[in-house]
C-alpha cells in the first residue's frame, strides 16, 4: 500500500503519459453546452413572437441594459401555457445534461482505471465504460443529490416559522441563516462522505446502492487519505479559480480565466480523476503497486 505521497507523485507521472485522459471532460462540457445553446435557442424562436427576435438581433450590442429590459417584458408577456412549456424543455434538457455527465465520468474513470492496470489509455475504453456504466452512474447521481437534498431539514424549522414563505422577518432572519450554513455544512460532508462512490460503481462494477454503501465503507477506513486528496485538489482547484479571477495590468483578465478553465479541464480533472482511481484501487487491494505495468 502505497502513501498518499508516492500516490500523487506517480499518479502526476502516469498522466503525463496519459494526456488524452482530458477526452472525456473535454467531450462532455463541449456536448453539455451545445444542449444547453440548443435549448435556448428553441425557447426564443417557440415562445417570442419574430418581430422580437429580429429586434433582439439587430439591437446594438452596447445597449446591453436596453436589451436586458427589453428581454424581461417579452418574458413576462408569456402565459401559464408558454412558461409550461419552457418548464418542461428545462427539465428535458437537464436530463439529458446529466446523462452526458453520467457518461462521461463512468467513461472518464474505465479510461483511468485502463491507465493503471496497463500503463496506457484508449478511447475504445471511454466508450466502453460510458455505455456500460450509464444508467448505474446516472442512478447514482440522482441517489446522491437525494441523500444530499435531505439536509434541507435544517432549514424547515425557518421557513415554518417565518409569518411569510417569502419574507422572513428578523427573528426568523437569523434562524434561516443558521439553517443554511448547516445545510452547507452536511452538503459537504455528504459529499467528500461519498466521493468514491463513482470509482466504487465503475471499477467495482457495482449497481448504485452498493457503490454509496462501499464509499460508505472505504471512507470509514481511509479517512486521512480522503481528507489529504480532497484538500490537495480542493487547493488545486481554488488557486486556478483565483488565477481566472484575478486582473493584471497589461495582462487581460479574459485570457486569464479562458488559460484557468482550459488548465482545470484538461489538467486538474483529469488528474484528479486519475489520483481518486488509484487510491480507490490502492487500498481496496485492487491494485498492487509491484504489480503495475508503467515505470517511474
Amino acid at each position: 500500500m502505497e502513501d498518499i505521497s508516492a500516490l500523487l507523485s506517480r499518479g502526476f507521472s502516469l498522466w503525463k503519459r496519459n494526456l488524452n485522459l482530458c477526452l472525456p471532460f473535454l467531450l462532455s462540457i463541449i456536448l453539455s453546452m451545445l444542449l444547453l445553446m440548443s435549448f435556448l435557442m428553441s425557447i426564443l424562436m417557440i415562445l417570442l413572437p419574430q418581430d422580437s427576435l429580429e429586434a433582439l438581433a439587430f439591437e446594438d450590442a452596447q445597449n446591453a441594459t436596453l436589451m436586458q429590459s427589453q428581454m424581461e417584458d417579452l418574458l413576462s408577456s408569456l402565459d401559464a401555457g408558454q412558461l409550461a412549456v419552457a418548464f418542461l424543455f428545462f427539465l428535458g434538457i437537464m436530463l439529458l445534461i446529466s446523462l452526458v455527465d453520467a457518461f462521461f465520468s463512468a467513461a472518464a474513470i474505465g479510461m483511468a482505471r485502463q491507465a493503471l492496470e496497463t500503463g496506457r489509455a484508449d478511447t475504445a475504453a471511454m466508450w466502453s465504460c460510458g455505455r456500460k456504466h450509464l444508467k448505474s452512474m446516472f442512478l447514482a447521481t440522482l441517489l446522491i443529490g437525494l441523500i444530499t437534498f435531505a439536509g434541507l431539514v435544517f432549514v424547515l424549522p425557518a421557513m415554518a416559522a417565518a409569518p411569510n414563505p417569502l419574507q422572513a422577518d428578523e427573528e426568523t432572519a437569523g434562524l434561516l441563516a443558521v439553517g443554511l450554513l448547516l445545510f452547507l455544512f452536511y452538503a459537504l460532508a455528504v459529499s467528500i462522505i461519498l466521493i468514491a462512490a463513482p470509482y466504487a460503481l465503475v471499477v467495482g462494477d457495482l449497481g448504485p446502492i452498493a457503490a454509496v454503501r462501499a464509499a460508505l465503507s472505504f471512507f470509514r477506513y481511509n479517512k486521512f487519505d480522503v481528507a489529504v486528496l480532497w484538500l490537495v485538489v480542493t487547493a488545486l482547484s481554488t488557486a486556478l479559480q483565483m488565477l481566472g479571477g484575478a486582473t493584471f495590468e497589461g495582462i487581460g483578465g479574459q485570457h486569464l480565466s479562458l488559460i484557468a478553465s482550459l488548465a482545470n479541464l484538461i489538467v486538474l480533472a483529469p488528474l484528479s480523476c486519475l489520483w481518486w482511481t488509484r487510491l480507490y484501487m490502492n487500498r481496496t487491494g485492487m491494485l498492487k503497486v509491484d504489480e503495475v505495468k508503467d515505470t517511474w
